[in-house]
């Protein structure tokens, strides 16, 4: 993974919004519209919170509320931690992984609403799963992960997962491969 690349490549432009004066069932019919876990809250342009499929099980269904009686304002998460359009993937997951989000809405220099990015979308452009697990490795456990040369990753010969690659030749072979090429 290219962790250098902007958010701004690689986030959702088009994203699922609502009003903190909205209810709880005007917001899972746009989030079933949107095919999407989540929307954000938005005042005059500018995200002040955000709602999850987990704070609507959490604080509407384990509690037996009625969702058409419920507003925005009553269940979401504020204050939202935003990013800037050119942050580094890497810096973005890195913030989702220390603050335990998946979700993280891109705001313009103004403030306003510009994108979404998620664990999935930089997952999407990982092509190299070995520098995503060094970084989960490094910033959830606490210490830098091994200097040596093992990968994590799909074998570059039978596109089986391994815990163990070999770079050979500039590609990474799981155990099997790497007898098979001797």
């Amino acid at each position: 993974m290219k962790s250098d690349i902007p958010v701004k490549e690689v986030m959702t432009r088009e994203v699922c919004t609502v009003r903190k004066d909205e209810s709880v069932l005007s917001l899972a019919r746009k989030m079933i519209e949107f095919g999407v876990g989540s929307a954000v809250v938005i005042e005059n342009g500018r995200p002040i919170g955000i709602v999850t499929e987990k704070d609507l099980i959490s604080k509407i269904v384990a509690r037996d509320k009625i969702p058409s009686r419920v507003l925005i304002k009553d269940v979401m998460t504020s204050p939202v931690i935003t990013i800037k359009p050119n942050t580094s993937l890497r810096e973005a997951a890195d913030i989702m992984i220390k603050k335990g989000i998946r979700r993280l809405p891109v705001v313009d220099d103004s403030g306003e609403l510009v994108g979404i990015i998620t664990d999935n979308d930089i997952l999407s452009v990982s092509l190299d799963l070995g520098e995503f697990a060094a970084l989960l490795t490094e910033d959830a456990i606490g210490f830098p992960a091994q200097e040596e040369e093992i990968y994590s990753g799909i074998c570059d010969k039978c596109g089986r997962y391994s815990d163990n690659l070999t770079e050979v030749d500039g590609l990474r072979l799981c155990e099997d491969c790497l007898e098979s090429e001797r």
